[in-house]
């Protein structure tokens, strides 16, 4: 490891080795860690191994111990090691290329073997690293690694019948190779010391990243639970809103039932100072009663409880009824509302009935946001058969006025409340809520003459649409 260390040293700075391992490493590989970690020990071995190896035929021809064919063999066996990388990038056949490489270290080591002593050859400690590359390079199971395994003990087990039977062997002085045994057997040691510390930092990394894992395991965990939690308080406050709504409206209903009661008599008594009382009374407990129903409705939406019944139909036929229920809004004398819609628009299916929702809750919450003024309403449909719905405000002067879109219930930019206008405060976020509920939006945009205005868009749900849109 401390030569790998002192020869990065010498790279570029910004150089990182394992940019360079994982270089020849193919990507399907590096994203199993286990099969990652093997690569570069593949990679590593077959980077530095040939440099080690190769400082003991660059010896022996130095110093004249051995300059013919069997040097040469030994020299370029070694040197094929670094063909291996670049056939890995090239094919990304890992086992078969690990295959290959100990396949070949297996010839390497039994030919130096042969052709420099036989049995007492420096070389000899090298049959040692044939297993442990076997275990280091494959997975623990499977048949690659069986045969290998078998073929390396096969292979020394003909190496040393040769050695015992008396073959002939090919001369050599084995006493001028004592110093060739301290390199060779300095060059294992650096060999499995350097694999061994790598062995360990990858181990040390993978015990890490279990532990990171197993952390991150266990606040996923914790998020779920906290997830599940909220979802249970958020539908738990929609059913406690949604139950409560219905306790108050029975007495409501009482009330303002009861105060009509007394109005009527009132009127028949021409008792002009409890009249005005009794209307207060019954106009505070009709306000009362809307907003119960507004804030029952949004958690109906909320909790998921609020049934669609789509049909097939024109916006044409809806309209005088919208504009009756408009003109029926409280409050809105000093608003004038106009609304039209074109007979050219085709039919499309949808919950006509909670259209007519959404528009008149946006109508009064646009209405909520001005004391007085004129809000335009205009239909069109897109070309994908959409249903949009364009409001426009503008105040006395004609001026065209921004509108505020609310997404949540009570949400305000100020501290001035819309009741004071006559309003409840939660008319935009609850069409808001109906308009999602439809699979549409309200978005406020920019009208063709450069106005400030909303646009409530209402897709067709019919099957046929619903395909073409996927």
């Amino acid at each position: 490891m401390g030569l790998i260390m002192s020869l990065a040293k010498l790279l570029p700075d910004g150089f990182r080795l394992s940019n360079l391992l994982d270089y020849f490493i193919p990507a399907e590989m590096q994203v199993n860690a286990e099969t990652h970690r093997r690569a570069r020990m593949f990679m590593i071995s077959h980077v530095f191994g040939p440099i080690l190896g190769n400082t003991i035929p660059l010896y022996m021809a130095v110093t004249g111990i051995s300059r013919d064919y069997r040097l040469v063999v030994f020299f370029a066996s070694i040197v094929m090691f670094w063909i291996y990388p670049f056939a890995l990038r090239r094919t990304g056949r890992y086992q078969l290329i690990a295959f290959l490489s100990v396949q070949n270290l297996t010839f390497c080591v039994l030919w130096a073997c042969y052709a420099y002593g036989g049995t007492a050859s420096p070389f000899l400690p090298w049959i040692l690293i044939f297993p442990l590359l076997a275990f280091l390079y494959l997975p623990p199971k499977g048949a690659v690694r069986n045969i290998l395994l078998a073929q390396i003990f096969g292979s020394v087990a003909i190496f040393l019948a040769l050695c015992f039977s008396g073959w002939p062997l090919p001369p050599v002085d084995v006493d001028r190779l004592q110093v060739i045994g301290m390199i060779s057997m300095a060059s294992v040691a650096i060999y499995f010391a350097m694999m061994s510390l790598y062995f360990a930092k990858m181990f040390h990394e993978q015990r890490e990243f279990s532990r990171e894992l197993n952390s991150l395991v266990s606040t996923s965990d914790n998020l779920r639970n906290l997830t599940a939690a909220a979802y249970q308080a958020s539908a738990a406050k929609a059913d406690f809103v949604a139950g409560m709504s219905h306790e108050l409206r029975t007495p409501l209903n009482a009330i303002i039932g009861y105060s009509q009661l007394l109005l009527e008599e009132a009127e028949e008594e021409q008792d002009n100072a409890t009249l005005a009382d009794l209307k207060h009374v019954h106009k505070a407990g009709s306000d009362l009663l809307r907003l119960i129903d507004d804030i029952l409705a949004y958690s109906r939406i909320e909790a998921g409880k609020m049934p669609l019944n789509s049909t097939l139909d024109r916006a044409a036929n809806h309209i005088d009824s919208w504009r009756r229920e408009i003109g029926e809004m409280p409050a809105r004398d000093a608003y004038a509302i106009e609304l039209s819609a074109p007979d050219r628009i085709c039919e499309l299916q949808t919950d006509w009935r909670a259209v007519g929702a959404t528009i008149k809750h946006l109508v009064a919450g646009i209405a909520s946001q001005n004391q007085a003024g004129k809000l335009a309403i205009s239909m069109r449909q897109s070309p994908d058969r959409s249903l949009e719905v364009l409001f426009v405000d503008r105040a006395g002067d004609g001026v065209a006025r921004p509108i505020t879109i609310m997404q949540e219930m009570f949400e305000h930019s100020d501290d001035a409340s819309p009741t004071k206008y006559g309003a409840t405060g939660i008319e935009i976020a609850l069409a808001f809520k109906l308009a999602q509920l439809l699979g549409g939006v309200i978005a406020p945009v920019t009208a063709t003459d450069g106005s400030p205005a909303a646009l409530l868009l209402i897709p067709d749900l019919s099957p046929a649409q619903s395909e073409l849109a996927a």
